[in-house]
């Protein structure tokens, strides 16, 4: 094990016990986490008790450092926890680094300081003092641990096709981490040792207020979405411009673990080829300019016709469409991203592709399910002919969506609040 790691570098009972339907079944698929090791209570109630009485000895607490170690430079020398520094990063790497704002702030409280893992060493931190938030598995994270930080919490908010080789090693990354927060399609792989928390991609909350242009002034379709292929063999090495060996291990283990394969990003590409053919639909994103390898010459242009460009403020543009695609990176059991949430944020009926479980965390009511057609025409057809009457049912029904008990699932300060309590109860161990 430590030569394959060194080699890379809710208590929510009484609420889910009112709800019906989808509710209570995302509730006990969320409350079924394994034992942190044999003979611990399971449960998350028993656990917050666990965690609360833990801060009592505020005292070891507030000595104690968290690392946050990743591997996105942008987020190093604190920046992940700065809004302006987040600000003026690349608009994709906002929804990764926001939820850090609250847990942050969420420490703080509990008389813990979190610092990105670059300045532990920086300022002559002792690394003994320090718990390691592992964000993936990375060299930072790695070093840490071997000069006696304490491993405390293993999170990713992205999905086996995106971070293949943390998902490739799960169980035995996850065995070194008393808690691990991924989606709910890791939890069958996460070592039995660890306490498996289901991810819910953090959102804000209270959601940003309702907004959008009246429905007869808006266009008809947009997407959003970056131009990031994921080829296979000789052209993922070259497109990743990094040796071959890469593009075999990447391969070897998509064999293995299949999800590490399941790349959307070829139905994406059929999806605005359909609707490209149309001068009512815009696609927006970083890299459509640039046609990557393997991908068909047909395919590219027909993106090229519908490209507008880049976005600087994603609820504001999505405010002026009654509709908007959205495809997610895999299908992954619980990997529901903010691509959705912009959607009704911005009062925008989302075309959902991806979560294959979607209906069992938001409610059928607020999207359309791309699989309930069997054909392009089909579906558009049906978008064409929904009236303003019938628009207004799906918004509605993700305004109620957003308000409710339901949502505190989602909200970032809940994940900041469960990590933190992981962090606390580690430190009192």
């Amino acid at each position: 094990m430590g030569r394959a790691l060194g080699g890379a570098a809710s208590g929510q009972r009484d609420l889910a016990a009112a709800r019906g339907g989808w509710r209570a079944r995302a509730y006990r698929r969320s409350s079924r986490c394994r034992r942190p090791r044999p003979g611990a209570q399971a449960g998350r109630h028993a656990y917050r008790v666990a965690a609360s009485a833990a801060l009592r000895s505020a005292a070891e607490v507030i000595s104690s450092y968290a690392a946050l170690a990743t591997r996105n430079t942008e987020f190093h020398a604190d920046r992940v926890f700065d809004p302006r520094a987040i600000a003026a990063m690349r608009a994709s790497l906002v929804p990764m680094a926001t939820p850090w704002l609250a847990v942050h702030a969420a420490a703080r409280e509990r008389g813990l300081r979190v610092l990105t893992a670059d300045r532990v060493e920086a300022e002559g931190i002792d690394p003994r003092q320090v718990l390691v938030i592992a964000y993936d598995w990375t060299p930072d994270a790695e070093r840490l641990i071997a000069r006696g930080a304490r491993p405390a919490v293993l999170v990713s908010f992205e999905p086996p096709v995106i971070a293949w080789w943390l998902y490739y090693h799960l169980e035995e990354v996850s065995a070194r981490f008393p808690h691990t927060f991924l989606f709910e399609g890791a939890r069958d792989r996460v070592a039995r040792t660890t306490w498996f928390h289901p991810l819910y991609f953090p959102q804000p909350c209270p959601p940003p207020r309702p907004t959008g242009r009246p429905w007869s002034h808006r266009r008809f379709l947009a997407m959003i979405n970056s131009n990031k292929a994921l080829p296979r063999g000789r052209e993922l090495a070259r497109w990743l411009d990094r040796p071959r060996e890469l593009s075999v291990r990447r391969e070897i283990a998509g064999l293995r673990y299949r999800p590490i394969a399941r790349d959307r990003y070829r139905a994406r590409l059929r999806a605005i080829a359909a609707f490209a053919e149309h001068d009512d639909f815009d696609l927006y994103g970083e890299g459509w300019q640039n046609r990557h390898p393997a991908v068909e010459p047909a395919l590219h242009a027909a993106a090229q016709r519908a490209y507008r460009g880049t976005v600087e403020d994603k609820l504001k543009l999505l405010a002026g469409y009654r509709f908007a695609l959205v495809y997610e990176n895999t299908r992954f059991s619980g990997y529901i991203s903010e691509k959705l949430f912009d959607c009704f944020f911005a009062r925008c009926i989302p075309i959902y592709s991806g979560a294959p479980d979607i209906a069992q965390y938001v409610p059928p009511a607020t999207f359309i399910d791309v699989r309930q057609f069997p054909s392009f025409p089909e579906l558009e057809r049906f978008l064409r002919n929904i009236t303003e009457e019938d628009a207004k049912r799906y918004v509605d029904a993700a305004h109620t969506f957003l308000i409710s008990p339901a949502f505190e699932s989602w909200c970032a300060e809940r994940f900041a609040r469960d990590v933190v309590d992981a962090l606390v109860q580690t430190a009192e161990e």
